[in-house]
């Protein structure tokens, strides 16, 4: 019978540089804000012409904007160059309610997203001895 147990080991890996929990995300996506909900709200302008004559023909302005839920929001309120994303999943877990696991899980789905729309990079790797292991 296989054990369901969670274990630190699935996740934190021999070589520091291939661990993606240790990997310190940094944000570049710089024109964004909190708006009132208390959600971050990322601004994008549109540059694409075809958007802009369809928005005019509509007599609307185009608006390509993205609002955050309350995890990413808090997700993103995180991420400050200092912190991995094995801290900042531990963060999550307290704002969740969550276990550890799923709010890791969760938190890496949405940092490779965020990643491959290029809204932030990877500052650093830390080293596993920087990092408290203890949920």
């Amino acid at each position: 019978m296989k054990d369901n147990r969670f274990s630190l080991d699935t996740f934190l890996k021999d070589d520091d540089k291939h661990n993606f929990v240790l990997y310190v995300p940094e944000i570049i996506h710089t024109n964004w804000k909190i708006n009132d909900n208390g959600k971050v709200l990322l601004i994008f302008d549109v540059n694409n012409p075809i958007t802009k004559i369809a928005a005019w023909l509509l007599k609307k302005k185009p608006n390509k904007d993205i609002e955050f839920d309350e995890l990413c929001t808090s997700a993103w309120l995180n991420i400050d160059g200092e912190k991995c994303i094995f801290e900042i999943a531990k963060i999550q877990k307290q704002n969740s309610n969550d276990n550890f696991k799923d709010s890791l899980i969760r938190l890496i789905k949405f940092m490779h997203y965020i990643q491959g729309r290029r809204w932030i990079r990877y500052k650093k790797v830390k080293a596993k001895e920087d990092v408290d292991i203890s949920k």
